[in-house]
């Protein structure tokens, strides 16, 4: 699938000694392209004269190569070990008149000196000489490393071109907006409460309304089971309220469940969250630390995964539970404080995202609630900590566990399930 992405231009250059480093800096560009280029929108792409430039004729060869490879890149990787390489009639060798005319051009630049012995036989003194000249006229802009060998020289490649790449983007973003605020050269996520089935950003701050649905006397809902298997027990005269469903595929607690599933519906409300990173630079491992206090309330905070999945059956394989299904089992005794937390791979800099994870919060009266959010993210020096407040309006309702449910079935147009509970009600009062 194709994708749009920002493309940024490595130069690589180096003396003819460290052919070995130049064909890893370039794998090590095409992996860091592999893992990163679709989710981060960012291709970076290694520059070497070898595949970059094509002859022309009457020109200096240097000259050629700069203007046609060295004018366009956006960074470069310098790498040296005992030789500084070949004079241009300009500079010292071809890769100093390369490092040096992106330094001036304000570039960043990063140099690598290898320290992996060598045969002194091989070794070139003057070409060593003006190496070490050269080292200690390193450029400020310039990020200096040493390495003694090709696997040292990719692990600090791989982890210094992301450091050079988050510099690149913070310094264009400050560039593309330098009197304006709304993009800042660094990642700055933000976060808000979504709407629930678009995800679309709303604000820091939410006032949702629920109903606490206050049930006693639960234990009277009778266990389930038909009219006509009722009649067949009772030809048997044995007592309905004892075991009379045992061997019976029927879902005894499901009138309890119905009960249940209406009382945890009104008494819970969905929450979602929208980040959004204003900044020039994107964010990987996003992780958000959601911690949720009520100053002046107690609180239920669950999962998704944790509401009811389903709609009550009467089939007892379709659902199946040994005991009575209650309300407080789902929503608790409350609490002032709850923590979860929001993990996304990343976020690309001015881009905004909802993630599904949605989580179900209720109260038992009205109340004030805190979600305090620390975000965490790769491209973050500390964590970031944002406050957003939420206010739960609660309509609380005392009602008899009976009457409650003959009222949702009745609501819910199951006139043959309000006559068999007033039939089973009535069995059990007179039994």
């Amino acid at each position: 699938m194709s994708y749009s992405a920002q493309v940024f231009r490595v130069l690589i250059a180096s003396p003819s000694d460290v052919d070995e480093e130049r064909d890893i800096a370039v794998r090590t560009i095409q992996e860091w392209n592999d893992l990163n280029s679709a989710e981060r929108q960012i291709v970076l792409l290694p520059l070497r004269w070898e595949t970059h430039s094509s002859p022309e004729y009457g020109k200096r060869p240097q000259e050629i190569i700069n203007r046609q490879v060295v004018d366009h890149c956006d960074l470069v990787v310098g790498i040296f070990w005992t030789r500084i390489g070949s004079p241009t009639g300009i500079a010292e060798s071809g890769t100093i008149e390369e490092i040096d005319r992106v330094a001036k051009n304000g570039k960043p630049v990063m140099l690598y000196f290898s320290r992996a012995k060598q045969d002194p036989e091989n070794i070139d003194l003057n070409q060593l000489e003006k190496l070490r000249e050269f080292k200690k006229n390193t450029y400020p802009r310039a990020l200096v490393e040493n390495y003694t060998g090709p696997i040292e020289f990719k692990d600090k490649l791989s982890k210094q071109i992301e450091l050079q790449l988050r510099t690149l983007l913070a310094e264009q973003s400050k560039n593309q907006f330098p009197d304006s605020n709304s993009v800042r050269p660094v990642t700055d996520i933000i976060l808000n409460f979504a709407e629930i089935d678009s995800g679309l950003e709303l604000s820091g701050a939410l006032q949702i309304q629920t109903q606490y649905l206050d049930v006693s006397r639960f234990d009277l809902i009778p266990d389930f089971i038909t009219l006509e298997e009722k009649n067949k027990l009772l030809n048997k005269n044995d007592k309905l309220s004892v075991g009379l469903l045992a061997g019976s595929q029927l879902n005894k607690n499901y009138f309890r469940e119905r009960l249940t599933n209406f009382i945890v519906s009104q008494f819970f409300r969905p929450l979602r969250f929208s980040l959004k990173n204003l900044g020039g630079v994107g964010a990987r491992d996003v992780y958000i630390d959601l911690s949720i206090a009520s100053p002046n309330g107690k609180v239920s905070f669950i999962s998704k995964s944790q509401m009811p999945q389903h709609e009550p059956s009467t089939n007892l394989g379709y659902r199946y539970e040994k005991n009575p299904i209650v309300p407080s089992d789902i929503i608790g005794e409350g609490s002032k404080g709850w923590s979860s937390h929001i993990e996304i791979p990343a976020l690309q800099p001015q881009r905004k995202l909802s993630p599904q994870s949605v989580f179900f919060i209720g109260a038992f009266e009205s109340c004030d609630v805190v979600v305090t959010a620390k975000i965490f993210a790769d491209t973050l020096p500390e964590p970031v900590t944002q406050v957003l407040n939420l206010k739960i309006i609660v309509d609380k309702i005392d009602a008899e566990a009976l009457g409650a449910l003959r009222e949702i079935l009745i609501a819910e147009n199951k006139s043959e399930e309000v006559l068999l509970l007033d039939n089973l009600t009535s069995y059990e009062n007179s039994a």
